[in-house]
């Protein structure tokens, strides 16, 4: 009687198991994606109107996720002991944010001119010759364009010279590396300069280079030469008809030393970067602490007078050369790491934001005004990667890529 009794006991428990698993089943076929293929396949059409539009779903922005069931209780969390770290590929930073402070206020946006949907817009249809060096002497040549192609230039091989015989103090012939200032193609002589671009008159008769204490001057016609400010170290900011700009480095102060005749100090203080059409920009002091923004100053070198010129609030900033009016072009490297930006400030109350980082545009070396614009030598990233290029600014228009050549400038396009 017991073991029957048992028997019917294990079949009921069966008969339980296999309804319990067609109601499971059921529920997979009416309720969940796995039934929605069998039950279309036997017409369950009121099953089947529950399956969810894997298209529809798939076009929805956000999907809707299944029901899950979590069981409960929950199991309680037990951490590992020592958890795996696994570092982001880029970690980006946080957008700097100096707060209320009279000296920073908050970082406002940069939104320079586009001139097209990209970086930078085709380039322009030019018939002219952009002297670039790489670097050492012999190094020179020419982009041609409309097409943009490189020729090497032999005659690029120059090296400053030796002092005039007679000279009081004589120097020792420099050569690459330290003493070699970099290369200019003068136009108006149809010849290379062993001269920075700012060390050459802007109608190239003379160029400068220093020795460890005087400046010499060289007349490009006859290679004659002639010594300023002997018994000092200088640097120089600017070479002009009427004389040598220049400042003692780590001093503060600004210097004219004419071509004949005695020195005389424009101001004694002031930390002065770049010189043009009458006036020096520079910074009231040689360094400030981090997270202040710096003011560009200008004097006038005729007067002496100086005034705030430009502040980009967030930001370091110099000057590194200057469009074809005299307006300064200044690079500020804002706080949060980006940069440098490209602005040009025409006065003290106007300036213009032409490129930076926002458009994928990062610019290096001295910027360089003709009668096209202004060129500059820059890096920038679009869909193909990054890209050294020539880029060429045109007021009113935008900014232009030139050439996929990378190079320093030796001068405009002629």
């Amino acid at each position: 009687m017991m073991q029957l009794f048992r028997s019917r006991q294990v079949a009921a428990g069966v008969v339980v198991s296999l309804v319990t698993l067609a109601v499971v089943g059921l529920l997979l076929v009416a309720y969940t994606p796995i039934g929605c293929g069998p039950a279309n396949a036997m017409g369950l059409k009121s099953v089947s109107k529950h399956c969810v539009n894997t298209q529809t779903v798939a076009a929805r922005p956000t999907p809707t996720p299944s029901p899950f069931f979590v069981p409960s209780p929950i199991p309680p969390y037990v951490p590992p002991a020592s958890p795996p770290y696994y570092p982001p590929v880029s970690q980006p930073y946080p957008p700097f944010n100096p707060g209320s402070s009279a000296a920073t206020p908050p970082f406002p946006p940069f939104y320079p001119p586009s001139s097209g949907p990209g970086p930078v817009t085709p380039p322009l249809t030019l018939s002219c010759r952009l002297p670039v060096y790489v670097g050492p002497p012999g190094s020179g040549g020419f982009i041609t364009f409309p097409n943009a192609t490189f020729s090497a230039d032999t005659s690029s091989g120059v090296t400053l010279p030796s002092p005039s015989p007679g000279s009081p103090s004589p120097v020792p012939q420099p050569q690459y590396g330290q003493q070699y200032p970099g290369l200019t193609y003068d136009v108006a002589f149809k010849k290379w300069l062993p001269a920075l671009w700012a060390a050459v008159t802007p109608d190239g008769s003379r160029y400068a280079y220093t020795s460890p204490n005087s400046i010499y001057v060289t007349n490009v016609a006859d290679n004659s030469q002639v010594e300023l400010g002997d018994g000092k170290a200088w640097a120089i900011l600017a070479v002009q008809a009427e004389g040598v700009y220049a400042i003692n480095p780590n001093v503060s102060g600004l210097w004219l030393l004419p071509y004949s005749g005695p020195a005389r100090q424009i101001t004694s203080t002031g930390y002065w970067q770049a010189e043009a059409a009458g006036a020096a920009y520079g910074t009231e002091s040689s360094a400030l602490p981090q997270g202040v923004s710096t003011t560009i100053n200008r004097l006038d070198v005729t007067t002496g007078i100086s005034a705030a010129w430009f502040t980009r609030s967030g930001g370091s900033s110099s000057v590194v050369g200057f469009d074809g009016h005299g307006s300064p072009i200044i690079f500020s490297w804002p706080f949060s790491g980006q940069g440098p930006e490209v602005w040009i400030a025409s006065s003290a109350n106007s300036a213009l934001p032409i490129m930076g980082p926002s458009i994928g545009i990062s610019v290096n070396g001295t910027p360089i005004a003709d009668s096209h614009g202004v060129w500059f030598s820059a890096g920038i990233q679009d869909f193909s990667g990054n890209r050294n290029v020539q880029v060429l600014y045109v007021p009113g228009s935008g900014v232009y890529g030139m050439s996929s050549i990378g190079a320093q400038l030796a001068g405009g396009c002629n």
